[in-house]
């Protein structure tokens, strides 16, 4: 009993997803605006290093992003004050989100990952470094402590509304 509330308890004070070492997103989802008609094309593939997302970004047919996404479960992030993300990427910025709700119209909050060249780095986001979104379009507003209560699903999205080929590989993902 006592390891399970300090199992606990070290979740709650640092929670991360690590793509290199443990392969955690093997149940991760790719989401290409083919759901709503586009012709862009994502995939992701495990490397040694972390887990690669890359593909194409088409325009066609009101197209535009590529997504590769958590599934939905119930995260409090509300006792973590930022996100720690060790990435590389070319030719695109790329946008890490955190979402409180099932539909896809409802606000979610977004920040840029710029492009690395190729080169790892570390990136640290402090939450209120996010932007608020509705429907790919920015709008005002900052996450909020209770808002962090309710996180469904974090995720990367292909960030710039241009055509061509993007690239990221995620090593892991902390929240402290």
């Amino acid at each position: 009993m006592i390891f399970l509330l300090l199992s606990q308890f070290l979740i709650a004070q640092n929670e991360e997803i690590d793509f290199g070492k443990y392969k955690d997103g093997k149940q991760w989802q790719i989401t290409n605006d083919g759901v709503m008609g586009g012709l862009s094309e994502g995939d992701y593939r495990f490397s040694d290093n972390g887990v690669v997302f890359s593909g194409n970004i088409s325009l066609e047919n009101n197209g535009g992003f590529s997504s590769y996404r958590s599934q939905f479960s119930k995260r409090d992030l509300s006792a973590f004050k930022k996100v720690i993300i060790r990435y590389r990427s070319k030719k695109y910025i790329m946008g890490f989100t955190l979402e409180m709700d099932r539909r896809w119209f409802v606000p979610y909050y977004k920040v840029d990952l710029p492009v690395t060249d190729w080169k790892w780095e570390t990136i640290e986001i402090p939450f209120s470094g996010f932007a608020r979104y509705n429907i790919g379009r920015k709008r005002p507003g900052k996450i909020s402590k209770n808002e962090l209560k309710k996180i469904l699903r974090v995720g990367f999205i292909s960030n710039e509304k241009k055509a061509g080929e993007f690239k990221i590989e995620i090593d892991y993902i902390k929240f402290e």
